[in-house]
């Protein structure tokens, strides 16, 4: 009996290994590289050619609670694969931000950001408005719009077209 007992802890220690390897393998490459960014608490919450390019790109952010339309993230990036690999073209941090620096002046976002999105859209928009202590907006609404002309995030005006 003991025999059986060490053969079994034996075979499900290799298993363990065989699963834990195998889901590390199984991360897909966004979150791999957000995880980079942000840790365990990051999430990818849209992926795919958001913006209509042909380009994989993905929004990864740490959530704070989300609701049926939209998400109180207390930082976030869109990212985007290009030929050397993922790169961060805009940051949802303490400032709205590109790889060419501050969207707009801005005082520190604190709570994070609120954001909305229509995946079904391309290229993607983004509404955004910075949070209070407590997820509620605090700022007036901004639209985010990918321009490719310039292969930048620009702000617009907002409009009420995304749910």
């Amino acid at each position: 009996m003991p025999l059986f007992a060490v053969l079994m802890l034996i075979n499900s220690c290799g298993k363990n290994a065989n699963q834990n390897q195998s889901s590390l393998t199984n991360i897909d490459e966004e979150k791999k590289f957000a995880l980079t960014l942000y840790g365990d608490e990051v999430k990818i919450i849209a992926k795919g050619d958001l913006l209509g390019n042909g380009k994989q790109s993905a929004i990864a952010a740490v959530v704070m609670k989300q609701t049926a339309n939209s998400f109180w993230i207390r930082k976030g990036s869109f990212i985007q694969k290009d030929d050397e690999g993922w790169k961060v073209i805009l940051k949802m941090e303490d400032k709205l931000s590109t790889p060419k620096g501050n969207l707009i002046e801005q005082v520190d976002a604190k709570n994070g950001y609120v954001i909305r999105f229509d995946t079904t859209k391309k290229p993607l928009e983004i509404n955004i408005v910075m949070a209070n202590e407590t997820g509620k907006g605090t700022s007036d609404d901004a639209l985010l719009k990918w321009d490719n002309q310039t292969g930048d995030f620009k702000f617009t005006a907002p409009y009420e077209n995304i749910p």
